[in-house]
């Protein structure tokens, strides 16, 4: 085959650039320091409690590369609480008010929510001591939460428009109310609840969720 048929066919391939180089090198690096991070919150260490130079030692990488990549330790955490919020935002936005299975489904889908973060509660832990502490760490993940406030006003406003909740429900309150006074039901009952109660824990939000907003009446 000739140079020029060769060029033109589109099976070309290229070598990596000295960015893709550098790219890629960053992309091994964090998730090395993030699975090392993983690794010891779920052997039970502290995030508070754990230095960079252990965490270093965990990923294999010299402490300075973890400085230059991560800047600080809590950044570390930042990006983790992304993943996880992330991961819990698709289950619940799988589901709608208008799912045949209604509040049975919204039920089901607050139990995969807490055994979703019954599998990370390690991180989840971590996320909720560093936040009392740590204003970038409780903004990030408030803003984690904040996707799911304008899901649940996406949903009651859906619910107003189709006359099954109350024309006079305040959205914005009310969506805070839900999604806040959920996660807090479902962090304390991840940190401490017994694992056998959580389709009665799913159970209970999904019924304050539906009945307190989705289906709620007019209060005057």
């Amino acid at each position: 085959m000739r140079h020029s048929d060769a060029a033109s066919d589109g099976n070309t391939t290229h070598a990596p650039t000295y960015h893709d180089q550098v790219q890629e090198r960053r992309r091994t690096v964090e998730a090395a320091v993030v699975a090392a991070v993983d690794r010891l919150l779920r052997q039970g260490h502290r995030f508070t409690d754990l230095t960079t130079q252990q965490i270093a030692n965990e990923a294999a990488v010299a402490r300075s590369t973890l400085y230059l990549y991560f800047g600080e330790k809590n950044a570390l955490l930042i990006g983790m609480a992304t993943t996880l919020g992330q991961g819990a935002y698709e289950i619940v936005d799988r589901w709608h008010p208008g799912d045949p299975r209604g509040l049975a489904g919204l039920a089901d889908t607050f139990v995969e929510v807490i055994r979703y973060y019954r599998e990370r509660a390690h991180v989840l832990g971590a996320i909720t001591e560093v936040s009392g502490y740590d204003r970038a760490v409780r903004e990030h993940w408030t803003a984690q939460l904040d996707k799911f406030v304008d899901l649940a006003q996406a949903w009651l406003l859906a619910e107003q428009r189709a006359g099954h909740a109350a024309a006079d429900l305040d959205r914005p309150t009310a969506g805070q109310i839900i999604v806040h006074g959920g996660n807090q039901a479902i962090a304390s009952h991840v940190a401490s609840g017994d694992p056998a109660r959580d389709q009665a824990v799913a159970q209970e939000i999904a019924a304050a969720q539906w009945f307190g907003g989705l289906r709620r009446t007019e209060s005057r």
